[in-house]
């Protein structure tokens, strides 16, 4: 597996990590409110405090999600491939890097 392998899993998985977030904060807003949530800054039906919460809410759920969804994506390509995926392998030269020029 390549650096093209790693793209593509990483957008897949960060895609449907995104779709997955969507749907639960939309039914957790229908749970808890009982409407449909906000569809934008500038929705009437909602006022501004309803439209933040809503905002820091599922801006939190997604990242917890994407985040979730990379980390398994990396250790799905690192038992597939044998290695650990581009991204982390250049993070990790960086940390031996630095580490070399401060000894």
């Amino acid at each position: 597996m390549g650096s093209i392998a790693w793209k593509v899993l990483a957008t897949v998985s960060g895609i449907v990590a995104g779709k997955a977030a969507t749907k639960l904060t939309a039914s957790g807003w229908k749970a808890a409110t009982g409407g449909r949530p906000p569809v934008g800054k500038h929705d009437p039906e909602h006022s501004a405090a309803q439209i933040a919460v809503f905002t820091i809410v599922s801006t939190a759920v997604a990242g917890a999600f994407k985040a979730f969804a990379e980390r398994k994506a990396a250790d799905f390509y690192t038992k597939s491939s044998g290695t650990l995926p581009p991204p982390v392998l250049k993070q990790q030269q960086k940390a031996a890097d630095k580490a070399a020029k401060k000894a």
